[in-house]
């Protein structure tokens, strides 16, 4: 691999980064303290599937089930998800989203939508294709 290439590497992952940095940080900053952005994940994911397992809500995120376990405790302490047991089969359990949840879910995606409509508003529609097509490469 040439200098340049391993330069350029360094700089793309400094870059993504930083960004992803800031844009944690400012949509955090952008909803209320009651809700960090692990548990809007949950909430926006519950938001269009209604409920999953934790294990389902775990692998969606790339995340471990611990972590999804202190997360959805913490949404049930707020009132903002439900734990349901299976009627066909006591062993699973599901996480449901409430009406609460629902609500806020639906508020702070919103703010997200304008937050990224923001921020990318100084690139042209070109711009932003080329974008999603590397980003998309990536993946």
């Amino acid at each position: 691999m040439s200098d340049k290439r391993t330069e350029s590497i360094a700089e793309l992952e400094t870059s993504f980064q930083t960004v992803f940095r800031t844009f944690r940080k400012d949509i955090n900053d952008l909803f209320s303290d009651d809700v960090p952005s692990n548990e809007f994940g949950v909430l926006n994911l519950l938001k269009d599937k209604d409920f999953l397992t934790a294990s389902e809500l775990a692998a969606e995120m790339k995340v471990s089930s611990s972590h999804i376990t202190g997360v959805t405790d913490r949404l049930i302490k707020k009132g903002m998800i439900t734990r349901e047991r299976s009627v066909t089969d006591r062993r699973i359990v599901y996480v449901k989203i409430t009406e609460k949840g629902h609500s806020v879910a639906e508020k702070l995606a919103s703010i997200r939508r304008d937050y990224f409509r923001e921020k990318f508003s100084g690139l042209s529609d070109e711009e932003m294709e080329r974008m999603v097509d590397y980003l998309n490469r990536m993946i």
